[in-house]
């Protein structure tokens, strides 16, 4: 009784400070607990008619939406004795839940990044530039080698010329085709 009693002699305003404070960490705490024990879920909150999408990740979702109310309530109850207007406690409360939340939004789109598939497959490269590692001799008789940089990692590949001429070492040269596996048909520039 003695907390409830302590409660209710609190202001208005510190009081919804405490309780969004304290419901969005109790929220924030068991959408940490799922996520380590793989109930990880989450659900955008676009309302159907706004998108809030940034590369197929929706800015607006329950754990930003739950990060928001953590910096808002907090900033508030932290803030109530010293910022004496309520609108610029508010105000100041909104930013710091907006910061959070928007924080949290590109931390979650940096972990999904490591979920997507870069394997490396020959048929990525068609159209690229690459240069002559090994000579590649004319009219597809013999392979040569290539590198060739694709998302930020050079490879090397097999190469047949489609040309007629020697390609030398050094040369630079066009993707234009996958022959099999990691063989490509270059022509030179």
């Amino acid at each position: 009784m003695d907390f409830i009693e302590s409660f209710s002699e609190l202001s208005g305003g510190l009081q919804f400070y405490w309780i969004v404070a304290v419901v969005a960490s109790v929220v924030f705490v068991i959408q940490a607990v799922m996520t380590f024990i793989g109930f990880d879920s989450d659900t955008d909150l676009d309302g159907g008619g706004a998108d809030f999408d940034a590369d197929g990740f929706h800015i607006v979702s329950v754990k930003t939406l739950t990060c928001f109310l953590l910096g808002f309530g907090w900033t508030g109850v932290l803030f109530w004795s010293r910022i004496s207007s309520g609108l610029a406690l508010g105000f100041i409360a909104g930013a710091v839940g907006l910061l959070f939340m928007l924080l949290i939004a590109l931390l979650l789109r940096q972990v999904m990044k490591l979920n997507k598939d870069n394997t490396f497959t020959a048929r990525q490269t068609i159209g690229l530039t690459a240069d002559v590692y090994l000579r590649i001799p004319a009219r597809r008789s013999e392979t040569g080698k290539i590198t060739v940089s694709l998302n930020g990692s050079i490879h090397e590949l097999e190469a047949l010329n489609a040309g007629d001429e020697i390609i030398p070492t050094g040369a630079k040269v066009r993707i234009v085709d996958v022959v099999e596996g990691n063989t490509v048909l270059v022509e030179k520039l």
